[in-house]
């Protein structure tokens, strides 16, 4: 994929189109299931879009699978839900400070500030801080309307025990995949020489265009590219900033605006996603015994061990009807059948098959299916109706669960995928400890050198003292 931090580029609203139209023709023909909230900017921010062809150099393709890709991780890392007021992010990571929005650089842009110092990889749980990243980035997106940041490495005071790779590749990926020509600079701020080897490292992770963007500051150039007004006391400046963490005083605002975002929406074949989907129409055709939750249970009457949910659609509605159904994980499920059509008062029992490999408790949990009902047209085919853009489409979520009596059982192939993980597990520490000792060995080569030459100069002291003296006496 063609990377491109920043490149001021002419997109002409005929490629933003023209990128919309590609999006819902794939959504159309994949049946696949994305947030509500990401397909409203889709079909609404021309903005979002333009990012996107301007971090792919107008490459139509590439920023047609980039919005997909990032479509897919959104829904799958649950973006949209992050909230500090709901448990999906840690709230004592946020109030250290560690990293917050603060102040603007030269260009006018938000900055990303991240006190090296504060943060030790050991004593954080490394997932829980991507979260918090992720968190921030979103509330920066919604604070500058999606303008470009500028990431500003705080290093005073920094050494080797803070030094955390993993999470600053992290960021690295989360610019070139996930946010589109959100950044302005990269600003490293006094950086201790045993530092070095390692952001040459880093050099190395990043496309040409974004290497151009990283500054090496001090506090005698600081004011080169950042505001005055925002340079802090500690920094050498004037600004007595102190971080005090702050909840997101539009979050209520935002919660509305999803739920009569959700009422309103026209849902395109049935792609929003079904975890904010509040939109029900008054008169319910379908009803669906014996409720809508899945309760998946051990069967292996056929020979094979599966787990099993079992539901019955009935048609309550005084004209035929039509059904689909649809799931957040396509991989785990298997739905017979999972479309139809209903007479009046006609019943159809639907299976629901969950895959034996994935069968954790939590992760059932979290998945959901829609069930879509719109009522049938004589004079049209059920593919072609499904095309219709009707003003309301009836939709049922159906959560999911396995019966406690399932709870303890262990996936069947539980020990090749356990091996598996040790594996990649084993790999990923192997590859940690090759990164370590890369940098490790790159810091003891600087150091090294550096006694060298504090010894050559040593001595050269001490033959002009020797000299001197002689001269003397």
């Amino acid at each position: 994929m063609l990377i491109c931090f920043n490149t001021i580029m002419d997109i002409s609203l005929e490629s933003i189109s023209a990128l919309r139209q590609s999006f819902e023709d794939k959504l159309n023909e994949q049946n696949e299931v994305f947030h509500p909230m990401d397909l409203a900017k889709i079909n609404n921010s021309d903005s979002w879009l333009k990012r996107f062809l301007i971090h792919t150099e107008g490459n139509q393709e590439e920023a047609l699978s980039m919005l997909w890709n990032v479509c897919e991780w959104r829904k799958s890392f649950g973006v949209n839900e992050m909230s500090e007021s709901n448990g999906t992010v840690r709230i004592d990571y946020l109030e250290e400070g560690i990293m917050f929005p603060h102040g603007v650089d030269k260009d006018g842009k938000l900055m990303f500030i991240i006190r090296c110092k504060l943060h030790f990889k050991a004593s954080k749980d490394s997932e829980e801080c991507k979260k918090c990243a992720v968190y921030w980035f979103e509330r920066m997106e919604r604070l500058t309307n999606g303008d470009q940041i500028t990431i500003f490495f705080d290093m005073m005071g920094s050494g080797l025990s803070n030094l955390d790779m993993e999470f600053t590749n992290y960021l690295i990926n989360l610019l070139k995949m996930y946010y589109p020509a959100f950044l302005n600079y990269i600003i490293i701020y006094e950086m201790p020489w045993v530092l070095n080897a390692a952001f040459k490292i880093i050099k190395t992770w990043l496309p040409a265009k974004a290497v151009k963007k990283i500054k090496f500051l001090s506090k005698h150039n600081l004011n080169e590219y950042v505001s005055k007004d925002s340079i802090m006391v500690s920094w050498g400046g004037e600004d007595n900033y102190k971080f005090n963490f702050e909840p997101e005083t539009k979050r209520v605002e935002e919660t509305k605006k999803k739920v009569h975002f959700a009422e309103t929406m026209e849902v395109k074949n049935g792609s929003g996603d079904i975890r904010d989907i509040v939109c029900m129409p008054k008169e319910l055709k379908l009803k669906i015994n014996p409720s809508e939750l899945l309760t998946f249970n051990k069967d292996n009457s056929n020979g094979y061990n599966e787990l099993i949910a079992t539901l019955t659609f009935i048609n309550d509605y005084k004209d035929p009807i039509a059904f689909k159904i649809k799931t957040t994980c396509l991989v785990k499920y298997k739905v017979r059948p999972s479309t139809g059509t209903l007479t009046p008062q006609e019943s159809i029992k639907v299976t629901f098959v969950l895959n034996g490999m994935s069968i954790k408790q939590t992760d059932v949990m979290r998945d959901k299916f829609l069930v879509l009902v719109i009522p049938v047209i004589e004079t049209k085919d059920i593919a072609e109706m499904w095309k219709i853009q009707w003003e309301t489409k009836e939709q049922h979520i159906l959560k999911c669960k396995i019966s406690n009596e399932n709870e303890t059982v262990n996936t069947w192939n539980s020990y090749d995928q356990n091996h598996n993980n040790d594996l990649e597990q084993k790999v990923d520490k192997l590859m940690k400890v090759v990164t370590t000792l890369e940098i490790s060995n790159r810091v003891l080569s600087q150091h090294m050198r550096y006694v060298k030459y504090s010894l050559y100069i040593i001595l050269l002291i001490c033959l002009f003292a020797f000299g001197f003296l002689w001269a003397v006496f």
